[in-house]
């Protein structure tokens, strides 16, 4: 499921950009800011606590 910059992250974890995978990292609840290249997709979460990815 895509995420998108200006969301508010459902959990903590490392964001990576759909467009050029960049990663962001986010806490819980914290708003997603677009990635250091001005995207603002994201694709593919990691490193979420309780979660092995």
């Amino acid at each position: 499921m895509a995420a998108h910059a200006g969301e508010k992250a459902q959990k903590t974890g490392d964001f990576y950009c759909a467009h050029c995978s960049e990663k962001v990292h986010v806490t819980q609840g914290h708003e997603i800011p677009p990635c250091p290249n001005g995207h603002a997709t994201f694709e593919t979460r990691r490193n979420e606590p309780g979660n092995k990815s």
